[in-house]
């Protein structure tokens, strides 16, 4: 029998679990049932919480604050099961998604963060990074919740009782900024001084060199959320 089992909703095909499911197969023996994010129902949502020992919600080109009836679906799903006082972990959208379902808000931020960034306000080294980025959004969350870092002006990770919400992705690998980096202006990015072609050779780089931090800052991950 798997040591663990991890419901993973994934929002787009752009966004898989990537180096964090590895991680969680290799070190956790976990077994990964992965549903797309877009195919849950509003019946779904208020139905009997699904058999997982962790919730995982993923990216998404999308938005929190987009009225798709899968994202409304989601986030009651989300709240029914952060009241139960279940684990989750929630990055970028899935962190917006989170902070929604808590009673806090998402908004556009007005620019965006992409490529590897240090935070400004964090708990560690392990946190400062630098760490992938690829966001748009700001979100707030209810009194009662721990920020954990800031950055630019907006939340990049938080806790509410076992709920936690990255907007770093520690979880994405070369194939994702490349892909990623397929839907992004390349003004906007050369406005930052940020070469595609250098930040995906960046990206593959550290695939293997930023192991050991990864698998530091997954354990954390879990650890914040009492897995």
């Amino acid at each position: 029998m798997p040591l663990m089992q991890v419901l993973v909703l994934e929002n787009s095909p752009l966004a898989p679990i990537g180096h964090f499911g590895a991680w969680l197969r290799a070190t956790r023996g976990a077994s990964l049932r992965i549903e797309p994010g877009p195919a849950l129902t509003p019946d779904q949502a208020e139905g009997p919480l699904p058999e997982a020992d962790l919730l995982v919600t993923l990216g998404s080109p999308k938005a929190a604050y987009d009225p798709d009836d899968w994202i409304a679906a989601q986030k009651r799903l989300l709240a029914r099961w952060i009241a139960a006082d279940r684990p989750v972990i929630g990055i970028c959208f899935g962190a917006q998604m989170i902070a929604s379902a808590i009673g806090g808000s998402v908004s556009a931020l007005g620019v965006f963060h992409e490529g590897w960034m240090e935070t400004q306000h964090a708990p560690s080294a392990l946190w400062r990074g630098p760490w992938v980025r690829w966001h748009g959004d700001h979100v707030t969350v209810p009194e009662g919740t721990e920020v954990l870092a800031r950055s630019e002006d907006t939340i990049q990770a938080f806790r509410h009782r076992r709920a936690l919400g990255v907007q770093l992705h520690p979880e994405a690998d070369a194939g994702c900024v490349g892909a990623w980096l397929g839907f992004t202006p390349a003004e906007r990015l050369a406005a930052k001084g940020l070469a595609p072609e250098a930040l995906l050779e960046q990206t593959r780089s550290r695939d293997g060199s930023y192991a050991a931090q990864r698998e530091a800052l997954f354990a954390e991950m879990l650890d914040l959320v009492g897995v």
